[in-house]
Formats: C-alpha cells, sequence, structure tokens
C-alpha cells in the first residue's frame, strides 16, 4: 500500500523530489541536499529571493551521490539571510522548493525609560506610572558577524500583570534602524498595579530570537467611578454572572430573628389562668347534684354520654390546635364533630326541655 501511495504522489506532482535540509546559517557556504533524484543530471533552474524576488543564481547542476541523492554548494557570498525559492528540475519534472538561510543577532543598544541598558540586566528600581505617564522603549538591533543593522520583522513589549492578565504592545520602525514603542498607560488601558515588562524580539531568518525581562512598573490609576444603574429589564437576570471572569461574593441570607417570648413565669400564670375554668367547667358537668338529672332511660344515658364525650372532643381539639396543629387541619376536624355535637345534644336535652317546660301541678 505505501508503494502504491508513493506511486500516486509522483504521478500526481511529476516528482519524488525532495529538500532534506531547507534550514541553514548565512554567510558560510550551503550545501543542500535533495532525495528522490531520478534524472541523470539534474539542475537548480534558479535561486530567488522570496521577498525582492531577486535572482541570485541560476543553472547550478547537481552533483549525484548514491541512493537517488543529489546535492549543490551555494558559495558563503551569496548566502544572504533570508528566504529563498529554489526551482530543481528533475529530467521533465519540475519542483520549487523554500529554503531559509539564518543569522545570529545582538542588540546593539536598548534604551528604556530613558536608560541605557545592557541586555541581560534590569531597571533597577520599580517605575511608577500614573494615566499621563507613558514607557518608553527603543532598541537597535545588529548582525552578529557583520555588525551591521537588523530591523525585526517581529518585536513586542509584554505586560504581564500580578493578576496573570497580559497585555502585548508592538513595537514600531524608528528612524530607519530602530524600533520604538511609547506606551501610553491611559490609552492601552493597563492595570492598576505590579507589572513585568519583557521585550521579545524574532524574525523568521533570525537564528536566535530574544526574549529579554527589562524590568518592573508599577501602575497607580485612581479607582473607576461606579457604574451607573442599569435601567429596569434592559440586561437579563443573570447578566453579571455571565459576563465576569472573577468570583461572585457570597450572598448571605439574613433570617428573620425569632420573635420575642415572655418569660416562663408568665406563660405559666396565665396557662392556669385560662385552666382552671376549663376544670371547674368539666367538674361541674360531672358533679353529684347533676347526676339525678340524667334520664332515667338507657337510651337518654346513652345521648347524654355522647353528648359529653362530643364536648370534650371539642375541648381537646382546641388544646391540640394550641400545641401543634394548624388553622385549617383544626377547621377539617371541627367539621365533622360539629354534625355530632348538633345530634347528640339535640337527643340529650330533649328530655331536660321537656321537664322544663311540662306544667307544674298547682298547690293550695
Amino acid at each position: 500500500m505505501q508503494r502504491v501511495a508513493g506511486v500516486l504522489a509522483i504521478a500526481l506532482l511529476g516528482t519524488a523530489l525532495e529538500l532534506t535540509n531547507p534550514v541553514h546559517p548565512a554567510r558560510e557556504a550551503v550545501t543542500f541536499v535533495f532525495t528522490g533524484v531520478e534524472d541523470a543530471s539534474p539542475v537548480v533552474k534558479s535561486i530567488q529571493d522570496a521577498v525582492t524576488l531577486a535572482t541570485v543564481a541560476a543553472d547550478i547542476p547537481l552533483e549525484r551521490q548514491s541512493n537517488n541523492e543529489a546535492v549543490f554548494t551555494l558559495d558563503g557570498a551569496l548566502a544572504i539571510p533570508g528566504l529563498y525559492k529554489l526551482l530543481v528540475q528533475d529530467g521533465k519534472a519540475s519542483k520549487v522548493f523554500h529554503a531559509t538561510l539564518t543569522t545570529s543577532v545582538s542588540l546593539s543598544s536598548a534604551v528604556v525609560q530613558g536608560i541605557n541598558l545592557p541586555f541581560g540586566s534590569t531597571l533597577s528600581s520599580v517605575v511608577n506610572l500614573t494615566p499621563r505617564d507613558t514607557f518608553s522603549v527603543e532598541v537597535e538591533l545588529q548582525d552578529a558577524s557583520t555588525l551591521t543593522p537588523v530591523v525585526p520583522h517581529h518585536a513586542v513589549l509584554r505586560f504581564a500583570h500580578e493578576s496573570s492578565v497580559d497585555a502585548t504592545i508592538v513595537l514600531e520602525p524608528y528612524q530607519a534602524t530602530a524600533m520604538r514603542a511609547v506606551v501610553s498607560v491611559a490609552s492601552r488601558g493597563l492595570l492598576s498595579g505590579l507589572h513585568t515588562v519583557s521585550l521579545v524580539v524574532g524574525d523568521i531568518h533570525f537564528h536566535n530570537a530574544l526574549a529579554w525581562e527589562l524590568g518592573q512598573i508599577n501602575v497607580e490609576l485612581p479607582p473607576a467611578p461606579p457604574a451607573p444603574p442599569t435601567p429596569l429589564y434592559t440586561t437579563p437576570l443573570l447578566h453579571t454572572s455571565d459576563t465576569t471572569l472573577q468570583a461572585l461574593p457570597e450572598i448571605t441570607h439574613i433570617m428573620r430573628p425569632p420573635p420575642t417570648t415572655p418569660p416562663p413565669t408568665i406563660s405559666i400564670v396565665f396557662t392556669a389562668l385560662v385552666g382552671v375554668p376549663l376544670v371547674a367547667f368539666v367538674g361541674g358537668s360531672f358533679r353529684a347534684s347533676s347526676l339525678p338529672k340524667l334520664p332515667s332511660s338507657v337510651a337518654g344515658i346513652v345521648w347524654s354520654v355522647a353528648f359529653l364525650v362530643s364536648l370534650l372532643s371539642v375541648l381537646a381539639l382546641f388544646g391540640l390546635y394550641w400545641l401543634q396543629l394548624d388553622m385549617f387541619t383544626a377547621l377539617g376536624y371541627l367539621g365533622v364533630l360539629s354534625p355530632v355535637i348538633v345530634v347528640t345534644g339535640q337527643y340529650a336535652l330533649a328530655p331536660v326541655a321537656a321537664r322544663t317546660t311540662s306544667p307544674r301541678p298547682k298547690t293550695d
């Protein structure tokens, strides 16, 4: 299967030619190695600068090696740092390769907040900045071999806040050979507090990127004014939790304090005042003088006892309502006992009413 895939790739691309070492140091003889060479006399048709499209060399024959390899060497005088396109012809097929010639760079000068700072050192003290202040950095780079000025493609200042929030400022070209950034505290939106400032410089043809911690600055911003209250129903209820990146304040619920109660002595006294009449009523109902007034028939006694039991049940219900039952439960039980009281009271008190309304015999 791999052999079939290789054959298909060759058929589609026209050649199996590959460049094995596309990255080299500049300003010295560079040997490029190609694999998958099939023709007996492959040729590098042209070497062009990928940016300016200027032709560096043309029609350079490749030297065949063993195992389908071929090489050619570019003279060190032509190996200028940059990006290049190599057009290689292998028989009737041709292919374009990209190569990079790198160079080592160093900082020739660095001025941080008006102070000449050697590479690798840091500011001796923390720089305090207010919203009206600026923080400036100006750097110049040079080729480590020729000492000629070099302007990098990528140079940034990184402000790392103590809360792990970073801000990045891009340095801009200045006076043809330098890069400079003048950071306004008010316009760049830096956070209040301590920042660690770092310089990062790099380019695709730099052999070594530069990373340099310059020091620390302390931004002193006035407290932000309170935000005006938003009109009602203009934001969702969960707007704060949906938009914030910080922990929300803990919500504490304040429960209603329990109502004040009188001392236990007063409660006992008033309970006794309520209970004494109740005990007197129950005791009076069963006193000896009332028993002869009970009906003499069995049915009358049954109705009288049932009536008294229903009355005691209502009194017990009142007590339970006072202690533990709620109003709706107590009313439900009372609705059941009320018809019983009416019926038993009607039959129990009928003989008493008959004796009361019967005419008494006259005496001379």
